[in-house]
């Protein structure tokens, strides 16, 4: 399909509470759906009734198999088709440790994204949701701040109907590498994180599942709009429903 193709949404019947709502039946792309929040955030996906379709750009097949999943081996910087999505989230994220240089860093973090992002739009996608960080500020002396600092900056002057940035600080789970100054300073947040003052809350660590989740829930509670969500918001996924926002 070319760009500038619009893709149409259909419906599905949702039962809830024995009656029969009409539920929009969404398709989903999802970008470094293999890693701890976005293999979470699959898996939240897939078991959605909203969704009747999810597409994940992948480096190799996980060897997940579903009937609602389809998985294709991109290279995301230079990958120039497009997939009919509605909704597009992106929990891309590298260290310079496995990746090396800063260059492949901000090649994972910030131009792959941006690239996928503008192809998205033109073709038609409504809703972007990202995993950014805490702190991020594209003039911070930090690198990686800098660099997700940008990456918000590029994607607010898209243009999305709608644009979701979540700041989470440490993110707690169980990776496949290992990372050990981030467990150092995971293991030093989680210390202190009781004693935060509310200037700092945003800094508090949060699970990886209540990224997943709280992805969702503002993919589709959300009125059209620009939100950044810091960390100790995303932290209420990890409590009982009741005691969640209920949209924005």
């Amino acid at each position: 399909m070319g760009i500038g193709h619009r893709f149409e949404s259909t419906k599905n019947a949702v039962p809830i509470f024995g009656k029969i709502l009409t539920m929009e039946a969404r398709k989903a792309l999802v970008l470094g759906g293999t890693g701890l929040t976005g293999s979470l955030l699959v898996q939240e996906l897939l078991a959605h009734p909203g969704y009747e379709k999810i597409t994940c750009y992948v480096r190799k097949p996980s060897g997940l198999s579903h009937p609602k999943l389809v998985e294709q081996v991109v290279k995301l910087d230079s990958h120039q088709g497009l997939t009919e999505a509605d909704d597009v989230f992106c929990c891309l994220g590298a260290t310079i440790k496995t990746v090396k240089t800063r260059e492949a860093f901000q090649l994972v973090d910030l131009h792959a994204p941006l690239h996928i992002a503008k192809l998205q739009l033109a073709a038609g996608s409504q809703r972007f949701l990202v995993v950014s960080a805490a702190g991020a500020n594209e003039n911070s002396s930090v690198f990686y701040n800098r660099v997700k600092g940008k990456l918000e900056k590029g994607l607010k002057g898209l243009g999305y109907p709608l644009l979701v940035i979540l700041q989470p600080s440490f993110i707690l789970g169980q990776r496949k590498e290992s990372r050990p100054l981030e467990k150092l300073g995971l293991t030093v947040a989680q210390w202190l994180s009781p004693l935060l003052i509310s200037r700092f809350k945003k800094y508090i660590p949060v699970q990886a599942a209540a990224i997943a989740k709280a992805l969702v829930h503002y993919a589709w509670n959300s009125r059209n709009g620009v939100y950044t969500i810091p960390s100790d918001r995303i932290k209420a996924w990890e409590q009982p429903a009741t005691s969640l926002d209920q949209g924005n």
